[in-house]
């Protein structure tokens, strides 16, 4: 398959020395794909426009200004080129390795996401309380949506283009990644969760601002559509 990796950044110098080697471990871990790498920098001012330049084998978008995360990935999604668009972050929260198994369930499923909650995924190394929300906030998706899905707050995954366009446009901010894969299910979309392994970032620090975090979940709990019970 055709796909593209989009990798969303924003005042990411400190891991840009670890990116080609990582780079790398993608392409070996998707060798059997023919795989493009685009990276939308949301507005960096850090240095990371100058250090992505000089990575060779890598596409660059640059949207004017700093937007959000869930921004980058809309725009990274409406520039993705191929049968199919995976969102990746270059910290490694989640080990590339995951990114075949997310690949090989878009053969049944138009949107395959990383799952920690999952029954054979697991975490290591995140604070109890940013698990204690991330946990809770996805409960409350599953029974707003009526979905049986366990984790909504992972951005990681695999998307079938050209659908995971019709899903566009997102919130900007973090909430983006729950929004989509509730649009999906809203839609009828065929969702598949992927066992993972959450490790907290190894470089770099989070940009999520928690309490702000927390409201626009809230917000987005809200005011999304009630989802008919589904395979899902």
């Amino acid at each position: 398959m055709k796909l593209t990796v989009i990798l969303p950044l924003f005042d990411e110098a400190a891991l840009l020395p670890s990116l080609p080697g990582l780079l790398s471990r993608v392409r070996t871990a998707l060798a059997q794909h023919d795989v493009r790498f685009l990276a939308v920098d949301d507005g960096s001012g850090d240095g990371t426009s100058e250090g992505l330049a000089r990575i060779g084998g890598l596409d660059v978008v640059r949207p004017p200004g700093n937007r959000g995360v869930g921004a980058a990935m809309a725009t990274g999604l409406r520039e993705a080129t191929g049968g199919a668009a995976i969102v990746y972050d270059p910290d490694e929260a989640y080990a590339p390795e995951i990114l075949p198994a997310l690949v090989a369930a878009l053969a049944e499923a138009d949107v395959a996401t990383a799952s920690p909650y999952h029954p054979e995924g697991s975490v290591e190394g995140v604070s109890a309380l940013r698990l204690l929300l991330s946990r809770l906030a996805s409960l409350l998706y599953r029974m707003r949506t009526k979905a049986r899905i366990r984790t909504f707050t992972c951005a990681v995954r695999a998307y079938r283009l050209p659908a995971a366009r019709d899903l566009l446009p997102c919130p900007d901010d973090f909430t983006a990644a729950a929004y989509l894969l509730a649009k999906a299910l809203a839609k009828g979309l065929r969702v598949v969760e992927v066992p993972a392994r959450l490790r907290v970032r190894r470089v770099g620090r989070s940009k999520m601002r928690l309490l702000r975090t927390i409201r626009a979940h809230l917000r987005l709990l809200r005011d999304l559509p009630m989802t008919p019970p589904g395979p899902n």
